[in-house]
This record gives C-alpha cells, structure tokens and sequence, in this order.
C-alpha cells in the first residue's frame, strides 16, 4: 500500500473516532472519561535534599510497549503535564500504563540504568466540564 493511502486511511480512522463515543475506551465508577490528565514532579534526592530535575523528556508507556503513547518536558520546578487527547484517551488503561523519565545527564549526579526511572500513576480525581469527563492522575514516586 502506498504511503499517501497508508496515510489517508489513518486520517479517516482518527476523524471517526473523535466523532464516536468512547463505548470501549475508558470508564471509571461508571464514568466515560473523555480526557485524561497525569501531572506530576520529577526530583531527585540522592543525598537527602529533594532537587528538582529540570528539562527532562517524560512520557506515558503502557503494556510494556516501546511506543510512548504521549510526552512532556520538566519545567525548572520539575513540574510536567500530559493532556491526553480523545485517541489517546481511548488507549490509556491506568492498570498498564505508567511514567517514564528520561534523566539528562548528570541530571540527577548519580548513574541509573539507561538514565531512565519510571513512576506508577494515581486517581487523584474526576471532574466534568460540560459533557466530557475529565479523570486527573498523578505520577507517584519515581524509581
């Protein structure tokens, strides 16, 4: 198949599923959540003091899979956001999914294997706007 049909087809496959209600994507007490929210602070404390780790990739993985279904950047605090949209949404199961950080060098003053530590997510809440479901997660500790 070519690539400009490879493509095309997957255009028509995205625009279908953000107009389709998420009957199979993700429900939560009940809920079908249309969006999803993981936010999270990446710090390291090799010696006792909490830093923050500025300026570091992190990114959702789910299934042990190599694809990272969505990514951010630390801010100078640490801080990160991922906004999943309507697709990823429908992709994400909190059970199989987690964080992942990609440490820059010398990032955190101590070596780790791959500089990459990882970090299991947590409801934090539920909220709506409007008709969309919003479900809030947040990284727990990395490791």
């Amino acid at each position: 198949m070519e690539r400009s049909n490879v493509v095309y087809l997957i255009s028509i496959l995205v625009i279908m599923a953000s107009h389709s209600s998420p009957s199979h994507g993700l429900r939560i007490f009940g809920y079908e959540i249309g969006r999803v929210i993981i936010e999270g602070v990446l710090i390291c404390s090799t010696n006792g003091t909490a830093n923050p780790v500025s300026d570091a990739t992190v990114f959702l993985t789910c299934g042990g899979s190599t694809i990272n279904l969505a990514y951010a950047v630390t801010n100078l605090s640490g801080a990160f956001s991922i906004v999943l949209n309507i697709v990823e949404t429908l992709l994400f199961n909190p059970s199989f999914c987690g964080i992942g950080a990609n440490l820059p060098t010398g990032g955190c003053g101590v070596e780790f294997p791959d500089d990459v530590l990882y970090s299991t997510l947590s409801l934090v809440s539920i909220a709506r706007t409007g008709d969309t479901y919003t479900a809030f997660y947040r990284a727990d500790r990395f490791r």
